[in-house]
């Protein structure tokens, strides 16, 4: 019985204490005043906010492989400066999915803006990734870098836990045009093949 209270208070305080270690202890908290760039595109439709999952269009456009200044980061959001304004990325979560908080993070920065892979996209949709429109013949990547992460994978499977990996792996992107209307991009072979409203 003894034994069994020691290992109990031991797997509750190694919790506790790795909870006080929090984003420190993740590696990300020195990320904070550092230069980072954005691995996709933002939208921010109002207030100076960024969504983890962009809407398909409108609000204000900050294209991938912007110089974004980290601000502060916390559990729930990241502060950043682009384009001398200074932005809140909400729905972001630490460590989200059980996957680590780095692993997290870069799902949005880069630290290195070759790592965005704007040198990659097909010179024919260049004008496209960086207008924020997508096209037939787009591949996963380029389209991420346009239009940012989509909201859902399927009718209903909300990509705020889904890792960058998960999300290219699937075929069927749906992005919010409104509260009403969706956006689905559908993929074959890891190309466009169809943008149809819903």
């Amino acid at each position: 019985m003894g034994r069994s209270r020691w290992f109990i208070s031991f797997i509750l305080l190694s919790l506790a204490l790795s909870g006080c270690e929090g984003i420190k202890g993740a590696g990300i908290k020195e990320l904070e005043g550092q230069s980072v760039f954005n691995r996709i595109s933002f939208r921010s439709p109002g207030a100076n906010k960024i969504k983890s999952a962009n809407p398909f269009s409108g609000g204000v456009f900050i294209p991938p492989g912007t110089e974004c200044s980290i601000k502060a980061i916390s559990t729930k959001e990241i502060k950043f400066i682009a384009t001398e304004v200074e932005y809140t990325l909400t729905g972001w979560r630490m460590g989200y999915g059980g996957v680590n908080t780095r692993v997290s993070f870069y799902k949005f920065f880069a630290q290195d803006k070759e790592a965005v892979g704007l040198d990659r996209v097909n010179p024919d949709f260049r004008e496209s990734v960086l207008a924020g429109t997508a096209e037939a013949g787009m591949t996963k990547g380029e389209v991420l870098l346009s239009l940012g992460y989509p909201a859902y994978l399927g009718k209903k499977n909300s990509t705020t836990d889904d890792s960058r990996a998960a999300i290219l792996a699937n075929d069927h992107w749906y992005y919010l045009r409104d509260k009403r209307k969706k956006v689905l991009l559908q993929f074959k072979g890891g190309v466009l093949t169809e943008i149809l409203e819903q």
